[in-house]
């Protein structure tokens, strides 16, 4: 059979893509949620939440064992196949780059420990769009479910991806402002881990939230090519692979290469994957609902990248509270910050709290 031809145009990619809308993708994604798995994914984030990672400590919680972080659904699949390409040969797209967009996460249930949850894409819709900074592109869609061995729906992910023509042919990059202009000052992220204060077993009710009240903002240090690695590693699992299949699949190393991240990426320099910040605004929720809180709904946008030497810390504020059925809710605005003062990403989270009634 001969092969398809590249698609080489706007227009063409939104056409195609189009055309798959609706299809499943084949799955292929898995993941045991063993406590070696569940703490690896906690390496990964950043998140040192004993819930996640301390037997004796978990006992003592209302789960009465340990329990994956919300975030663990990142690590069975970054669930972005289906809104890269959809239901496209990815061989016919090589003049496309892309970036991550965001999405909603809806989460329902927890992850247990020796759960094994698997993933399925769909291809959704697809929407022209217009940027300063890339012109025109393509945001497309891939509608994931999170599914557990027993058969039962943990999350729902409506992911988000930009699609647009490398600039100028792999010369020219995507202009970021990343001056320092605040009193951020350079950190080390390792040890913000241990040093991180959360609520935790002390209940946080929800009389006592107050709308406009700020949370406690979470350090995430200055961003490394281990910090990178370490996500790659400990959350996507990843292995070490020769030079021969690295240079076959270019989208798999181009962000840890600053010659690949611009050529095929227009990007400045090596840069993270944007599910990881959305992984650091997951654990800003969890630190600040404590033990008893449920996260229930992300929905977020990511609109600039992470560059390897910019230094990132996520800031809350308390939007509104209210009841609705059952369930006493509150709803927060978090934002990712760079040295520069710009917001990276952004997302509204709704969390269900304990009440004293």
């Amino acid at each position: 059979m001969a092969a398809l031809p590249e698609i080489t145009t706007l227009d063409e990619f939104e056409d195609e893509y189009r055309k798959g809308a609706g299809t499943i993708l084949p799955s292929r994604a898995s993941k045991l949620a063993n406590l070696d798995n569940i703490r690896r994914a906690g390496d990964g984030i950043g998140d040192y939440n004993p819930l996640y990672r301390d037997p004796e400590y978990a006992a003592n919680s209302r789960f009465g064992m340990i329990t994956a972080m919300p975030a663990f659904v990142y690590c069975t699949s970054l669930g972005v196949g289906a809104a890269i390409n959809g239901a496209i040969d990815g061989s016919r797209v090589g003049s496309f780059a892309m970036n991550y967009a965001g999405g909603e996460l809806e989460f329902f249930r927890p992850i247990w420990l020796g759960d094994t949850i698997y993933v399925q894409e769909q291809v959704g819709p697809v929407v022209r769009k217009e940027s300063g900074r890339i012109g025109p592109f393509c945001i497309c869609t891939g509608l994931v479910t999170y599914t557990n061995q027993r058969h039962e729906v943990v999350a729902t992910k409506r992911t988000l991806m930009a699609r647009y023509r490398i600039l100028g042919g792999g010369t020219e990059t995507i202009t970021y402002d990343r001056e320092n202009k605040t009193d951020v000052q350079q950190e080390s992220p390792d040890p913000l881990v241990w040093e991180r204060e959360r609520r935790g077993a002390d209940p946080r009710y929800w009389e006592d939230v107050v709308e406009g009240d700020e949370m406690p903002p979470l350090k995430k240090g200055t961003y490394t090519v281990n910090e990178l690695f370490l996500f790659t590693f400990g959350a996507m699992g990843t292995r070490r692979s020769t030079r021969a299949s690295l240079g076959g699949r270019l989208e798999s190393h181009d962000r840890f290469d600053a010659d690949h991240a611009k050529k095929r990426r227009s990007m400045p320099g090596q840069f993270d994957f944007g599910p990881q910040r959305v992984c650091w605004l997951t654990q800003m929720c969890t630190d600040w609902m404590g033990d008893d809180g449920t996260l229930k709904k992300l929905v977020t946008q990511v609109r600039h990248p992470n560059i390897v030497g910019d230094t990132n810390t996520i800031y809350g504020t308390v939007a509104s509270k209210y009841v609705q059925g059952d369930e006493h809710l509150v709803d927060l605005d978090i934002r990712n910050v760079n040295q520069s003062g710009t917001a990276s990403a952004f997302s509204r989270a709704t969390v269900a709290l304990p009440t004293r009634r």
